[in-house]
């Protein structure tokens, strides 16, 4: 009988006898499903880059992400570690990484690729309950029976005030217990720090003397002034009147107020400042009413920002072989350009490839004894990335002829520069949205145009450049056809068209 077993399952979760097997028993199997499916996959040959971390983004991540949520327990460092591991295996199918695992975690806009970091979504998952029950809008059966305070004293006025909650003796192996553990690994991680002491509750604050004396700070509880966030508006702590007008404060309590705004300005003005741009930023405005949907998707993204992951090193390989200095926002506008050249996923992945030196040049193989030299017989030694897409001299009048092009199709002025023509770094803040969109087509082709002659001598030309770009209108163009929106390819292209019409009728 379900009296006798050693353990049943309920809802995809497996619930032992013996609870200390619940992270073997749950994710034993899961594991190995995880291996398998990632094995099946790795044999299909089409499938690009961008395709496989789809596949973990949307196969692998919801399996992990429900047992994330489901499951209180404490996941170890090295089973992280561990699927990280297998990830990377499939990402690169068993080779040599060429872009760092960190970097393809980042945000696409960011110059990365996406890729879901799995602690990181843990953290997310396990702090999700605690959110629910800091949010006076969020009602389930589940928050009514595990409440909202421990004895008698608010979540939400335990979790950044260690002293309080050291007092309330609250057991480790407690569901509670393992909402306040991982909110302490995530504060860690994040550098919450002194920002999360803007969520303390002035009634029961255990730095704020006046509140030992006197009960009358609990009764302001259920006129809605509890954190000290919630005297906030705007970012300016709110006068006497405008709490009078709008929570019902008496004349009686305004020694009180004093008290309150004396400390705040003491110990949280600059916190304050702080917590608006951070991960602490984030988690206020889900405690708030109605801002109960997305949250993990939301904790994800603010845990993501709070650890300042950058493509930093790539840029300073860039401005160091082109002896240049890229601005942030320049690099920031090089990176989110890649994203929006044409709706093929894989040209924006090979737009990508090209900003974050994903093609191994001749000095990069130099260390397998096959020399550094340029493969297009230039004479030069030490071709790095700069030298093979952009410096070459047997490439130089294709790129020439190439940027006069592009002056006349729109009309302007454009400086001949890798960073302009290769890299996108291009001041558009005039350019009309269609004209940008086909300009981050035509550069994505100049681009394509050199590496299908990659290892090989001879230089492309401007005539395969302008096949390479057949080729995308006429997909793009079944593309727009299918979403009933041909009008607003002819306006992305109309420029395109009337300039190759003499030499390339085929462009309807």
């Amino acid at each position: 009988g379900i009296g006798e077993a050693a353990s049943i399952k309920y809802l995809g979760v497996t619930l032992p006898r013996d609870l200390s097997k619940l992270f073997d028993i749950n994710y034993g199997p899961l594991n190995l499903k995880i291996k398998s499916d990632l094995h099946r996959w790795n044999v299909i040959p089409f499938l690009s880059l961008n395709s496989r971390i789809e596949s973990i983004r949307m196969n692998i991540l919801p399996q992990l992400l429900y047992l994330f949520q489901c499951l209180p327990v404490k996941i170890p460092p090295k089973q992280f570690l561990e699927w990280d591991r297998l990830i990377a295996r499939y990402l690169w199918q068993g080779k040599k990484a060429r872009i760092k695992f960190r970097t393809l975690q980042l945000k696409k806009e960011k110059g990365g690729m996406g890729l879901p970091c799995l602690k990181d979504y843990y953290h997310a998952a396990q702090l999700r309950p605690l959110v629910c029950l800091c949010s006076p809008s969020y009602t389930a059966a589940w928050k009514e029976i595990e409440g909202t305070t421990i004895k008698g004293i608010p979540i939400t006025a335990l979790l950044s005030d260690y002293k309080l909650r050291e007092e309330q003796q609250i057991p480790e192996n407690s569901i509670t217990g393992s909402f306040f553990m991982s909110w302490q690994e995530l504060a860690k991680t994040c550098g919450v720090g002194d920002t999360s002491k803007i969520m303390r509750w002035c009634a029961y604050d255990s730095d704020f003397a006046p509140n030992k004396i006197d009960n009358r700070f609990k009764l302001w509880i259920s006129k809605g002034l509890t954190s000290y966030h919630s005297f906030v508006h705007k970012g300016i702590f709110q006068s006497f009147e405008t709490l009078k007008k709008n929570h019902g404060l008496g004349k009686d309590d305004f020694f009180r107020y004093l008290q309150v705004r004396h400390y705040f300005n003491r110990n949280f003005k600059e916190v304050l400042r702080k917590s608006e741009s951070s991960f602490m930023g984030v988690f206020l405005s889900l405690i708030k009413p109605r801002s109960d949907s997305r949250i993990i998707s939301k904790l994800y993204n603010a845990i993501q920002l709070s650890k300042h992951g950058n493509t930093e090193y790539i840029k300073k390989k860039w401005e160091k072989e082109m002896k240049i200095i890229i601005s942030q926002e320049g690099w920031e506008e090089i990176c989110q350009l890649q994203w929006v050249s044409t709706r093929s996923n894989t040209w924006r992945e090979f737009c990508w490839k090209n900003i974050v030196r994903f093609f191994v040049t001749p000095i990069q193989r130099r260390y397998k004894n096959n020399g550094d030299a340029c493969w297009r017989l230039c004479g030069s030694k030490g071709a790095d990335h700069f030298h093979v897409f952009w410096d070459c001299q047997v490439i130089k009048p294709y790129w020439e002829e190439f940027h006069k092009h592009i002056e006349n199709i729109f009309n302007v002025s454009i400086p001949f520069k890798c960073e302009t023509l290769y890299l996108g770094n291009l001041q558009m803040d005039t350019w009309t949205t269609k004209d940008k969109k086909l300009l981050a087509i035509l550069l994505a082709t100049s681009k394509k145009a050199i590496t299908r002659k990659w290892l090989k001598p001879d230089p492309p030309t401007i005539n395969e450049w302008i096949e390479i770009v057949f080729q995308i209108y006429v997909m793009e163009k079944i593309s727009f056809s299918l979403q009933i929106e041909l009008g607003t390819f002819y306006k992305i292209w109309t420029k395109w068209t009337e300039y190759v019409k003499p030499i390339r009728s085929d462009f309807t």
